[in-house]
């Protein structure tokens, strides 16, 4: 989810209780719109129904898109909203974040773990009618592995015997351990036994793709609404390019007597004063991840919803240039931050972020959130960061190069990034301030030419490993190449660990090496959700992951 593009759902700008008059300013200004709007009576409609109750439409406002649409390249942000609305796996999570069955009504596993044989639903079907396939499953798969096709999520493929040596070359996919046993049987062949294979099977590169038009010559079949079929509650209808995406009801999915709303639009907007202003006028009826300083303007009211979510937003450091690929700094970077103080900017629904692993995140092994469990891997120390600065040759900051902070142009982000500049002033750091277009900045990211980069990673499986993979060597998503043999070592082997509390050790070593030892990353803080939801709408849900479900919504 999610992904970095944001994986998946945002969490807006913050309250602000201090610091500079810039930030304070820009309250003042966000204050007086939504004053402006509450004051007119709040409240949203939602649109009208049919004589069946049917909904016909709602509307969403999500992050301008910045990929793809195919499960086997490079994911857009707007990826997961498909996905969601589209996209139906061997399975997916219930309220409670547990497996539950999906495209596939069962499956079976082998004694020693290392073999899946996944039974596809006889009444599985794409959006045209047609019968989903294996072959459907393994095109995604097949695709993957092609490295030109420059999947984000091929890593996670990985678990599957040869599929690496596929994508590096090395073998054919013939020899990648899945295997096509009728129409409706698809079996899998692991490396070693992997204790969250199954989490992994909700991923983009594990989601069907229509073999008729899904191929590497058909290369815009993912924004065509005649080709990209859908096998969920619906299918792609329309895609205006900066615009809009909508989704219409799939009346060929296995559910689709539950399927109430009968279209489903999300709108690209990426000024927080117009999304809200879009939501107290009824332009739309969903706002995710909505700023704090709205949300909290309809704090005590039904339109108001704050969950936890497991997210985390970090500085990724870039190590492989001045001054921080000296650990001494980037360290120094991260002890002078008072993360209690960056929490309050971003508002009262979000905690000092103490671990790369979302806070919130709920252990396997015992249900503890993993935050409390882990501990503060890095707690402000002014003093020690000023002399591990010295240690690294630049004394009250003297002798350093031109430092950056780049972040998405996004107000909360401004909020934040200039709270970091002041603390970093008392380093003895003068830090330029920098704020990009998301799509540039995506860009700019992963073509390693930030020093440093302002990120969010949301889970896109139940597993720590989410997070934790990215930093891999050679990881898809490791945008610094960090690369550490003792950090690969533990995340392998936790990989085949069965026993979930001795694996939960294992992850929490390697955890310690990336935030703590070699600081790769800065947790800042972990934000909760809160949404906006017309009060007159009621039916929908949310997963484990805190990914929210529509397609049963009825009003009130």
């Amino acid at each position: 989810m999610g992904m970095q593009l944001t994986q998946c759902l945002r969490h807006k700008e913050g309250t602000l209780m201090r610091k500079t008059k810039k930030i304070m300013a820009a309250l003042l200004t966000a204050a007086m719109v939504i004053g402006s709007l509450t004051g007119c009576g709040g409240g949203n409609s939602a649109t009208s129904t049919n004589d069946k109750g049917e909904i016909a439409e709602l509307i969403n406002a999500v992050q301008p898109e910045s990929g793809e649409y195919d499960p086997a390249g490079a994911a857009a942000y707007e990826y997961f909203s498909v996905q969601t609305n589209c996209y139906e796996g061997f399975v997916s999570y219930d309220k409670e974040g547990k497996i539950v069955p999906a495209a596939a009504d069962h499956w079976d596993v082998n004694d020693d773990a290392t073999e899946y044989t996944f039974y596809i639903r006889d009444d599985e079907k794409w959006s045209d009618g047609s019968d989903v396939t294996s072959a459907d499953f393994e095109n995604t798969m097949k695709r993957a592995l092609e490295p030109d096709n420059g999947s984000w999520y091929v890593d996670f493929l990985f678990v599957v015997k040869n599929a690496e040596k596929c994508f590096n070359g090395k073998c054919d996919f013939k020899d990648v351990g899945i295997e096509c046993i009728d129409d409706k049987t698809i079996k899998f062949t692991l490396e070693e036994p992997c204790s969250y294979f199954l989490d992994l099977c909700k991923l983009p590169t594990y989601m069907p793709s229509n073999c008729k038009y899904a191929t590497d010559d058909n290369k815009d079949w993912d924004m065509n609404p005649e080709q990209n079929l859908g096998n969920g509650p619906y299918h792609l209808s329309e895609h205006v390019d900066g615009d809009h995406v909508s989704f219409e009801k799939n009346k060929y999915y296995r559910d689709a007597k539950s399927t109430n709303v009968l279209k489903i639009t999300d709108k690209f907007m990426d000024d927080d004063q117009a999304k809200a202003s879009a939501y107290q006028t009824g332009e739309i009826n969903i706002l995710q991840g909505a700023p704090s300083e709205i949300a909290e303007s309809y704090e005590g009211k039904d339109d108001l919803s704050i969950r936890e979510v497991p997210q985390t937003n970090y500085i990724l450091f870039n190590i492989n240039e001045k001054p921080f690929d000296d650990v001494k700094v980037r360290q120094a970077f991260s002890l002078a931050l008072n993360r209690k103080d960056i929490a309050a900017v971003v508002g009262t629904a979000c905690e000092p972020g103490t671990s790369f692993v979302g806070k919130n995140y709920k252990s396997k092994a015992d249900g503890k959130k993993w935050g409390e469990a882990q501990g503060a891997l890095l707690d402000e120390d002014l003093a020690k960061a000023k002399e591990l600065l010295a240690e690294a040759g630049y004394k009250d900051g003297k002798g350093l190069p031109t430092i950056t902070y780049t972040y998405p142009a996004m107000s909360y982000e401004a909020n934040v990034a200039q709270v970091l500049q002041a603390q970093w002033k008392k380093l003895g750091v003068d830090v330029k301030l920098e704020a990009m277009e998301y799509e540039v900045y995506v860009d700019e990211r992963r073509n390693g030419k930030l020093q440093m980069a302002r990120m969010q990673w949301y889970a896109d499986y139940n597993d720590p490993t989410s997070w934790l993979k990215m930093y891999q060597t050679g990881n898809a998503q490791n945008d610094v190449k960090w690369s550490n043999a003792k950090y690969d070592k533990l995340i392998q082997e936790s990989d085949k660990n069965l026993d979930e509390a001795s694996r939960q050790k294992q992850l929490m070593e390697a955890e310690k090496i990336l935030v703590s030892e070699d600081t790769v990353i800065c947790p800042l803080f972990s934000p909760s959700n809160q949404d906006l939801i017309d009060p007159s709408l009621t039916g929908y849900y949310t997963d484990g992951l805190a990914y929210t479900f529509f397609y049963k919504t009825t009003k009130k």
